[in-house]
């Protein structure tokens, strides 16, 4: 019987055969070797880029969890009415509390845009961003924009939300400041998040392992770094992160998803500091 050096076993029958230094070699070599490279640098990164984005420091919560009111403290007075332009912050400060936003820029836009260029050598455009079919993204929007608008707005109701959001907890200042974390918001951190999830991981993996693997992966990756949340945001994140897997192939962008997530965080956000006015 001749032995078997198949590095692409499917269920490790390989890794059993042969001396211990033999099998961990042929185990190493397993993850790099051919398809196997791209398909380890992509989930390799997205462990420890999202465990680490995880573990960014919040900021203070804008309102108590569970009355509802607002218990931003600023220059170590109480914040009693936000929105209401009484108190001003130095724009480092305002940049420092939004590190949960512009971190995610670059660990889930910057970094694996780069590495989809200068890594793989290939085009960004086939990693969702490329607006390939826009009657397909505009007629998606129109039916799911609204379906989101109230989502969001309704969850605002929910005081539990108050552990986690705004992400930026001084949004709540005043209007110009709650504008300022709209933008950043809508172009930093739900775009970044829609190529790392969509493009990076579902497009990136659907070359190698297929299309339903692919949108799985990217689905479990991103509802695991929604633990600690309300229980409905993370349910919720089940079904948008399949639903936004899907219209990525539809529509061969992330454009549609982007736009949807956005409007469903940023209503959330929005209803949040003015019920806690």
């Amino acid at each position: 019987m001749t032995e078997r050096n198949d590095l692409d076993d499917t269920n490790g029958a390989l890794f059993y055969e042969g001396t211990f230094l033999r099998s961990a070699f042929c185990y190493v070599l397993a993850f790099v070797k051919g398809k196997n490279l791209k398909t380890t640098i992509i989930l390799l990164y997205a462990v420890f880029a999202l465990t680490f984005w995880k573990y960014v420091p919040p900021t203070p919560k804008l309102a108590d969890p569970e009355t509802g009111r607002c218990v931003l403290t600023i220059d170590g007075q109480t914040l009693v009415k936000p929105l209401d332009g009484s108190s001003s912050v130095a724009p480092l400060l305002f940049l420092w509390n939004a590190r949960k936003i512009w971190s995610a820029f670059f660990i889930m836009g910057v970094v694996p845009a780069c590495v989809v260029k200068f890594v793989f050598h290939e085009r960004l455009a086939d990693y969702g961003l490329f607006l390939k079919s826009p009657k397909r993204i505009a007629t998606s929007c129109l039916f799911f924009l609204p379906l989101f608008l109230i989502t969001g707005w309704a969850s605002g109701y929910v005081k539990g939300f108050y552990n986690v959001y705004p992400f930026n907890s001084l949004a709540g200042l005043s209007w110009p400041c709650l504008l300022v974390h709209t933008a950043l918001y809508f172009f930093l951190y739900y775009l970044s998040w829609e190529f790392m999830f969509r493009g990076f991981i579902q497009l990136g993996l659907a070359q190698t392992l297929g299309a339903a693997p692919a949108v799985m992966i990217q689905v479990v990756l991103s509802t695991m770094l929604h633990y600690g949340h309300p229980i409905t945001e993370t349910l919720g994140c089940i079904a948008g992160g399949i639903l936004w897997g899907y219209l990525v192939f539809r529509t061969k962008s992330i454009w549609s998803g982007w736009a949807q997530h956005a409007l469903l965080g940023i209503a959330l956000d929005w209803s949040l500091v003015l019920h806690a006015c």
